[in-house]
């Protein structure tokens, strides 16, 4: 049995080790030949030492602690070791060490048995690496795919408004918190550079940052300018946001231009209270929101400008009402919402010679913009020139229609009332023509209401326009009112009509009031339909004879 024992430990492929701890320092006192293979050493070179040397200086490996106690405790182990073989090439060594007791209960040896599992180990390491790649590919796969939504959300939250200072406000709301706890943003106006909006993720201390309009150094454009996205360090952001309260103070903090058109508008800056949040794709990701919300900038900066210089033009489009013997005129105009493009309403009143003739007009032009406010100009000027020729309102609108028809396609027409007025000692007489446009109303001294002229046809689409013209008196207290279809199809918040029949009964209570009053009584009562927000722009005229 012995000898069989022997065949079968020199025949293992597993290392034997058998120490002896009743020696000084443990030794081992056997070695099978897998232990020479394995390690490389002969069992000569080996015999009265410790295992330790197997080790080479790698000595602080937990796991020898661990040893260490399993045999002053007298107990089995199982540990996995960083071995060295004797080429000094390392192995991972699987040990297995249990003690042997004689009869007496007392250990007499410590036997060892190694595996060396390098191979498995290795496996282990480059399945641990794959997921690790993998984890790492999963998590930049995630931040991408964050990436690309906050750039498309931000393109579509920016895309809702053209005005200047929600454009600002909206800016701030797509940085904080996603990509910053707090920003601010300074824009260029008049060659100076200004804070203009700021945001904390916490609402507040957004009162904090507001405070840093007054604190901050104003700058010049030419230093904007100059500023390209970088990283600022604590210092910069002590010296630059003073007297911020120690839980905003910004400890990661970036700066980038706001760039559209090739002209650098301002810059934002984005902080983290949190050391080292930002890196480089950090950095790429805020430039490219930058530019959207560069653009949208500009883009609001522009509609402003435009608008304000279309409004300008159409207010100075808009007659100043001379004085008419014997007839009260009143008029009410009122532009459409800031959202929206200026409109082409119009209306005048021109004194064709100095016999009491008079010729009042009344259009929309069709269209918004600048477009619209450059053909009401020409409809309002070409309509001054003809009437102080013709006083025929047909006539005129013939004239009109030529001049349209030359200068514009079909795309660009309008409507129009013309009205020729003569004053008499009973009243007034007066000449009615329509080129497509809503008809006039006669509200009479009783509060009886009439339909005034014929349709007629689209100014600047048609040769023929089909015009024929109506005359009718204004007596006493009688009262001639002139609109654009902004009053008629002015919609109330269940998007419904104001409509003619509305406009015929509202103007029955009317009787009795003056033309300024009549006008204000219908501009009022349109804006309360329409919930203070009308979709069209609107435009009254009113003649009356007082009584």
């Amino acid at each position: 049995m012995r000898r069989l024992l022997d065949r079968a430990v020199a025949a293992s492929s597993n290392s034997i080790v058998i120490t002896d701890p009743r020696r000084q320092d443990n030794p081992i006192i056997y070695v099978n030949p897998a232990f020479e293979r394995t390690t490389g050493y002969r069992a000569e070179e080996v015999l009265g030492h410790n295992c330790r040397f197997l080790q080479g200086s790698d000595r602080d490996q937990p796991a020898l602690g661990e040893l260490r106690d399993a045999i002053r405790e007298g107990r089995e182990c199982r540990v996995v070791l960083r071995n060295y073989r004797k080429s000094g090439e390392q192995f991972w060594n699987e040990l297995y060490v249990s003690p042997v007791y004689d009869e007496a209960g007392h250990i007499t040896n410590f036997i060892g048995v190694q595996n060396d599992i390098t191979e498995r180990k290795n496996a282990e390491e480059e399945r641990d690496l794959l997921l690790a790649r993998e984890q790492l590919a999963r998590a930049e796969a995630v931040a991408a795919r964050r990436r690309l939504s906050l750039l498309a959300a931000a393109g579509t939250e920016l895309s809702t408004s053209l005005d200047y200072a929600a454009t600002l406000e909206k800016i701030t709301r797509i940085l904080v918190p996603d990509i910053a706890e707090w920003c601010l943003v300074d824009v260029e106006s008049n060659g100076i550079v200004r804070q203009a909006a700021e945001a904390h993720a916490d609402p507040s201390l957004t009162h904090y940052l507001r405070e840093l309009r007054e604190l901050r150094r104003p700058k010049d454009a030419g230093e904007v300018q100059e500023n390209s996205s970088r990283f600022l360090s604590e210092t910069e952001v002590n010296v630059e946001f003073p007297r911020l309260p120690q839980e905003i103070k910004a400890r990661s903090c970036m700066r980038v231009p706001l760039l559209a058109r090739g002209k650098v508008l301002g810059a934002i800056t984005l902080a983290s209270t949190h050391p080292g949040r930002y890196d480089d794709e950090d950095l790429t990701m805020a430039e490219n929101l930058a530019h959207r919300c560069a653009l949208a900038l500009d883009n609001a900066r522009l509609y402003g400008e435009q608008n304000y210089i279309a409004r300008t033009l159409q207010q100075s489009l808009l007659p100043h009402l001379p004085e008419v013997p014997g007839v009260e005129v009143g008029a009410e105009y009122l532009p459409a919402g800031s959202e929206s493009s200026v409109g082409g309403d119009f209306y005048d009143l021109i004194e064709c010679d100095e016999s009491g003739c008079w010729v009042a007009t009344i259009g929309d032009v069709c269209g918004q913009g600048a477009t619209a406010i450059a053909t009401t100009a020409l409809v309002r000027h070409t309509v001054r020139a003809v009437a102080l020729l013709e006083d025929s309102p047909l006539r005129i609108l013939s004239d009109l229609n030529e001049a349209m028809l030359q200068q514009f396609s079909a795309h660009q027409f309008c409507t129009a009332a013309c009205v020729r007025l003569r004053y008499r000692e009973d009243g007034a007489e007066l000449t009615v023509a329509r080129g497509g446009h809503p008809p006039p109303l006669l509200l009479r001294a009783s509060g009886a209401v009439e339909k005034v002229g014929h349709p007629g046809r689209a100014i600047g689409v048609f040769e023929d326009l089909e015009l024929d013209e109506e005359v009718v008196r204004l007596g006493g207290g009688d009262a001639l009112v002139l609109y654009t279809d902004g009053v008629t199809e002015a919609r109330s918040p269940d998007e419904d009509f104001f409509g003619e029949n509305r406009l015929v009964d509202l103007l029955g209570s009317c009787a009795g009031m003056d033309a300024p009053s009549i006008a204000k009584q219908i501009k009022d009562a349109v804006l309360g339909y329409a919930g203070e927000t009308p979709h069209d722009d609107i435009a009254v005229l009113v003649l009356r004879v007082p009584r």
